[in-house]
Parts: structure tokens; sequence; C-alpha cells
């Protein structure tokens, strides 16, 4: 989707969001050779954009030295660019929404009798060990509240009505009761007999204030459902106070308006549905070890977005989480897990830096060298030569490899298969663009291999980054594949898969070689990073076809 304003002076602010169509190609290019004295391009939720926006962006700053400039909003895409030479202006979004929860003491919950059904679920699946629980719903003036027996009933915490002069305590809930406005004052409950606000008493937007005025960003309000907008008022204080605030989903409401209304002012952090305010409580309740969090995290990542990261090594996701926080600025790991489940943005940021693999053209000269070797001993004559890089990434020895084969004059009759489960770095792939940098390398690598042609007829160059060329592109077929939970899907005559499996523990390793086992034709090579081995089990199905690198033959 592209949108663009004109700005006075004669600029032009162009809005880049996914997906882009073609249109929104054309329309690009199309508004980059309009009478412009300067643009201003924004990438909004784009992580990763595709070669034609690039050649794009390339003819009209490198070459035609327009005045153009590149906003981004992740950090991926940032990257990305300013390896290929472009200068990029980033704005980080998720810095702006870490909540920080760790110092929340209070939960305040807001809304009117339509609520009690999600109110009483929540308690009833919540924990508050380390927390203080408010009540504040419209109440008839003459009822007896019966509302604390209800919830004794669900929850092992002591439940009461409110009294004045009562000490805030952890590990209590405490209810609003009839006709009296519920306070707080220097710790203590204050019950107000004043006049009724916002049509109501007790008045949620009372209580918000009051209570957010006190524990400022030690405050969690959650926003229930109900009718009319009281508390709906005191929602940009809270922003103020740095206090923070939940909104139900609508969507679980039967009573819609005060929702609405909440989400309206737009001083949220977030809206989720009740089984998720629930975990957000206790996730704020909790107090355990980094490493009884990180499985945490990664248990309730599987539960929520099917990618299953609780069998990679427990100290490469430890560091990577070290990573990303340092990144984001984020000071503690509840801070960190809050954000990564129930942020969107923020989850994808911490699954791309989960993803990140090590990778370059011709990476490892001595095993492409011997890759070549079993290439003229078994496959050369073949009928159709089937390859599979798993684990692709961004695609360099995915080219190497069909490089190899262009040289030895096979690539007519092969089909190279290259997957990964992160459709970020595909795209990356798929592009075949390279910083020049990276091609310094690569011309080294590929001089060590000890073949007489020139890596340059393989790829175009120009200022900025090079590409590989048209025919090694179109015999590479990128696909999204999981090792973890996906099936073979073809009879391949070379495997190539290096520095992934490391990443695995013992159990998922026997997944993935059973996989790369029942995926080879019988005689097939296994080509694995330097540091990898077959695992035991599969040690008389494999025989080492190299002595100095990693690459086994099919043989059982």
């Amino acid at each position: 989707m592209i949108k663009f304003f004109d700005i006075d002076g004669g600029s032009c602010h162009i809005l880049l969001e996914a997906p882009l169509l073609k249109d929104d190609v054309a329309s690009l290019a199309s508004l980059l050779n309009k009478e412009y004295v300067s643009w201003h391009i924004e990438f909004g939720h784009i992580y990763n954009i595709e070669v034609d926006v690039l050649e794009i962006l390339y003819k009209e700053i490198s070459q035609n030295h327009k005045n153009i400039l590149l906003v981004t909003h992740k950090s991926k895409l940032n990257r990305y660019l300013h390896s290929l030479g472009f200068k990029t202006h980033f704005l980080s979004e998720i810095k702006n929404d870490i909540v920080h929860i760790e110092d929340v003491e209070v939960v305040l919950v807001g809304g009117s009798a339509d609520s009690s059904k999600k109110i009483v679920e929540m308690v009833a699946h919540t924990s508050f060990k380390n927390l203080t629980l408010v009540i504040v719903q419209h109440v008839e003036p003459n009822k007896i509240g019966t509302f604390d027996q209800i919830l004794q009933r669900v929850t092992t915490h002591k439940v009461s009505y409110a009294k004045n002069g009562q000490r805030i305590e952890k590990s209590h809930i405490y209810l609003a009761p009839a006709n009296k406005h519920l306070k707080v004052l220097d710790g203590f409950i204050h019950l107000s007999d004043d006049e009724k606000y916002n049509y109501a008493k007790p008045s949620i937007s009372l209580s918000y204030e009051s209570f957010s005025n006190y524990y400022k960003e030690k405050l969690l309000v959650i926003q229930e459902c109900g009718y009319a907008s009281d508390g709906v008022d005191k929602l940009q204080l809270l922003k103020e106070n740095r206090s923070k605030l939940i909104i139900q989903n609508i969507s679980e409401c039967e009573a819609k308006p005060m929702i609405k209304n909440a989400m309206e002012i737009g001083a949220h952090d977030f809206i989720l549905n009740i089984r998720d305010i629930v975990k957000f409580v206790n996730i704020i309740d909790m107090q355990v070890t980094k490493n009884l969090w990180i499985e945490y995290l990664l248990k309730n990542i599987y539960e929520k977005h099917n990618y299953d990261f609780r069998l990679y090594h427990k100290d490469m996701v430890r560091r990577r989480i070290d990573v990303y926080m340092l990144k984001h600025h984020i000071k503690n790991i509840k801070d960190a897990v809050i954000l990564i489940l129930f942020h969107k943005n923020a989850f994808k940021s911490f699954f791309l830096e989960l993803s990140i693999n090590v990778t370059e053209l011709f990476r490892k000269p001595e095993s492409f060298k011997n890759v070549l070797k079993l290439l003229n001993k078994f496959h050369k004559n073949a009928h159709n030569i089937k390859v599979w890089s798993a684990g692709c990434s961004s695609g360099e020895e995915v080219y190497s490899m069909a490089i190899l084969l262009e040289m030895q004059g096979v690539l007519d009759n092969a089909i190279i298969y290259a997957t990964d489960f992160n459709s970020v770095v595909l795209q990356e792939a798929k592009n075949g663009v390279y910083s020049l940098e990276e091609y310094d390398i690569a011309q080294k690598n590929f001089t060590q291999i000890g073949l007489d042609k020139d890596l340059s007829s393989y790829l175009t160059i120009n200022d900025n980054y090079v590409r590989i060329n048209e025919k090694i592109r179109d015999k590479t077929l990128f696909f999204q594949h999981n090792l973890i939970e996906d099936s073979s899907f073809n009879e391949f005559n070379i495997i190539i898969c290096k520095n992934v499996i490391i990443y695995f523990d013992d159990n998922l390793q026997k997944k993935v070689f059973q996989l790369f086992y029942d995926s080879l034709k019988f005689g097939g090579h296994l080509v694995l990073g330097e540091s990898e081995m077959i695992i035991p089990m599969f040690m008389d199905k494999f025989e080492r076809s190299s002595e100095s690198c990693k690459i086994f033959r099919k043989v059982a």
C-alpha cells in the first residue's frame, strides 16, 4: 500500500506499508519522477522490500542524485538498506511500546455490571501473591453486596468490600461498596460521600484519578465492559502519570459503549481478551529466575504463534534475548516477556533475532571445494540434480551452490530448493542482492576454491551492491519450511544444512536428521557445518565423504 502527501516547499511525503503490490511500486517510480524538490519515503510496517524497489531507489538516489530521505521503523529493514549503501533514518517503534511492569503493585479493574463474569474468570485464574486487586463497578445504591462471596469461592486470596481507613495490602482483593466513592489516601482506603460523578457512585473515574495520582507507574488499570463512559475521562491522566492501561477486547463484551469510548481516547497500552489479561497479570505477579522466564517465554511463543524454540540450546536463546533487550533498551526480562508476547511488532522483531544465521557467498571455501569434487564424482551425469538448502537464510550459500553447478555445466539439469522458516530473510534471498563488502569477501573465498573463472561474470555490480544474475536466480526456488514441524517434500541428491542444527538439543537433532535421511536419495550427500556431526543413531546410515569437511553420503 502506498500513500503520499504534498508538503509545503515542494516536497512529497510517501508512506509505504505492507503488502507492496506491483501497482504500488509503479506509483513510487512515478512519484519520484515528478517535479518535487525533495522526497521523504517512510517505510511503515515493512521488514523487507523486493528488489524492484531497491532498483528504483538506487537509480534515483545514486544515479540521478535526487534529494530523498529514507525513514525506517524496522531494525531489520534498516540494517538491510544500510548494508546495501543506502543512508537511512531509523525510528524504532518498539521503544515507545515498552510498558515497564516490574514496579506494578496495584491492579485496578473498572466496569459496569456486564463485566462481572469477566472479573470472576480473571480472579479465578490469576495470582495476586505480590499484587493488590481493586474492583470498582457500578452498584445500585441500596443493594446489599454479595459479589465478595462469589469471588471468594474461586480464589484463596482474601476478598472484602473496602472499609474506610483500611490499609491497602498485597494479596488482597478490595471491592468498591455501594453508594461510596473508592479512593486512596497515603496507602489507606478512603471512602467518600461526595455527590455522584458521571451519574455514578461509586465512580470509576474518581477511583482511576485517585489511584493513578498516588501510585503513578505502580498502577495497572484494566478497563472492562460497560455502558456510558464513566472512567473514560480519566484515561489520559493515566497516561500522564505513566500508569498502565489494558482495555478488554470489545468482541467479548455485551455492553460495548464504555470500551468503544475508551479505545477512542488512545491512551491504552494493550487491547487484550480475558485469557491474555489473566496471563498478563500473572506475569506481573511472577518472581522467577531468568532461565525459568526463558522457558515460560518459549512455551508461550509456541502456544501463541506455533514457532517451536523450546528445544533450542538455552545458552543461545539467552544470548539472543540479551541482545534483543540491549537493542531496544529493555532493562528487565519481565518487560521483555510482556512485550514479546503481547505486542505483535515486538514478537516479529524477536523472532528475527532468534533466527539470525551467519552466512556469506562461498563461506568456508574448503567445503565448497569438496562439494565440487563430489559433484564431479557422483552427480555430474545425473539426468536431474535436486539440491535442498535447508535453513538457507539470506541465500548466499544457495547461490554459491548454483554458481558451482553452472560452472560445471549442469545447472540446466538442476533444481535448487531453498527453504527457511523466516519469511523476511527469504525475501532477502529471493532478491539476491548483497553488499560490496560481502562481494569482496566472496571473491577471496572463490579464489581459494581454485577455479579459473571470474566470479563477477555471475553477478551484476553497481556502486551500491551486487546482484546475482537472472539465470542463477531462476534456477533457485524459495519456500517457507520449518525443519521442526514440516515433513519431507522431495528426494534430493544433495542436502546442505550448515550451522543450523548446532542450535538444537539432542531430541530435536534426532527429528531433523530423520527428516534429512528420509529426504535424501540412496547415495545422496548431506553437507553440514564444520562444528556439526552425524548423531550416533544415524552413524551406520551415512559414510564420511571428506576428510577435511563435514560431508556425508547416505549408504543405508
